[in-house]
């Protein structure tokens, strides 16, 4: 059953989840089609394509592509048990919780969404035009599939009633907010998205389209400023020399004066803050060209609102550490082999996308394309998990 909460509840329900008591099975084309309504509803509001994050997903969920991941789906699924899934968003990537609830309602489950308080502009933007479209004729089918709620963290009695409710969790966030809440109804199915660092891998020489890679950076640093699990943290230039990367930098600064963005004084603030930070506990250093090659601390350089800083050496300690908010670290390499990997490295983005990396990485992808969502995300098949 739905859970119930008094009218004394610290829980606000912006979609109410009385129409989640409805069970009746649709066939997919239906669900797609009220799915792939959405995406257009969002296309057509001016208030949504002002953030690109959002034009992203409506893009994603566009009838033509999702005609392509579902063409392994059953046409009926009449024989189906409909799931119920409790999907706990997090704080800053607004709209990355939306791509998983979508997946849970084209496999016909129930959906609750807890998203949290500390939300940014995008995601209650989102949550708005959500229940607005399922007012509409065309919503009907996804007014049966989705509920949202806000509650504080520390209402443990709420999140554990959700849980008992619930045939699986999915829990995006960072990895203590996500052991506190595996310790609520422990006995819960759950799959999770924890802190993940990702970097870029670029080449670039005198015949490399520099206006054009500089873009593509940007495309994929810009969104949720820097604080995306697929977000470069760190470049790893390989066989690049000085001069290129200085031309490149010189154009991302260039483009960045022509682009709107979310980075303010406060991204300033918290770069140095990290910056210092992952000074003091990993000893980040720069090589001196001096003769006796001497040894002395980095220091961050401008570049309009980002911070970058070329170090001696990274390690993946250092780059789970880092806390996004523009702050770019680089390391000179001479082969992809240098870079840090750990279970925690998500995404590598590569420019020239033909870039050769060996290894088990989760997610390699060309440069511009770190925040493109896939029904695979961090090694989970999400529509084999829903279904």
């Amino acid at each position: 059953m739905i859970p119930l909460f008094n009218d004394n509840s610290p829980l606000t329900w912006h979609i109410e989840a009385e129409s989640l008591k409805q069970k009746k099975l649709l066939s997919l084309a239906e669900i797609r089609a009220s799915v792939a309504g959405f995406a257009a509803f969002l296309l057509k509001q001016n208030t949504a394509r002002k953030h690109p994050e959002i034009v992203a997903l409506a893009f994603w969920f566009r009838q033509a592509h999702l005609a392509q991941i579902t063409e392994s789906m059953p046409t009926e699924l009449t024989n189906k048990k409909v799931h119920r899934v409790f999907h706990i968003a997090p704080a800053n990537v607004d709209t990355v919780f939306m791509y998983s609830v979508l997946l849970s309602v084209l496999c016909a489950n129930q959906n609750i969404v807890r998203v949290s308080q500390r939300s940014g502009e995008v995601t209650w933007l989102l949550i708005s035009l959500l229940k607005e479209y399922l007012k509409l004729p065309e919503g009907q089918v996804m007014a049966n599939q989705v509920a949202v709620v806000d509650y504080e963290a520390r209402q443990e009695q709420a999140t554990e009633q959700l849980s008992n409710w619930c045939d699986l969790r999915v829990i995006w966030g960072g990895d203590q907010a996500i052991k506190a809440v595996t310790a609520i109804a422990p006995q819960t199915a759950q799959v999770c998205f924890p802190d993940r660092y990702s970097v870029a891998l670029i080449q670039l020489d005198e015949n490399s389209d520099i206006n054009a890679l500089a873009s593509q950076f940007l495309t994929d640093l810009l969104p949720f400023t820097q604080q995306a699990c697929s977000s470069p943290k760190a470049i790893y230039w390989l066989n690049t020399s000085q001069d290129i990367q200085q031309s490149f930098w010189d154009e991302v600064e260039k483009q960045l004066n022509a682009t709107e963005h979310q980075f303010d004084i406060s991204n300033k603030v918290e770069q140095q803050i990290n910056f210092q930070y992952l000074a003091a506990a990993f000893g980040l250093t720069i090589e001196n060209d001096d003769e006796q090659g001497t040894m002395s601390f980095a220091r961050v350089q401008r570049v309009d609102v980002l911070g970058r800083c070329k170090v001696r050496y990274l390690t993946a300690e250092m780059l789970a550490a880092h806390t996004g908010n523009g702050l770019m670290l680089e390391q000179d390499v001479t082969s992809p082999d240098a870079i840090a990997f750990s279970a925690k490295l998500q995404t590598i983005a590569c420019a020239p996308a033909s870039l050769g990396i060996q290894g088990e990485y989760k997610r390699t992808t060309r440069l511009g394309a770190s925040l493109e969502f896939d029904t695979v995300w961090d090694g989970i098949d999400l529509l084999q998990v829903f279904y």
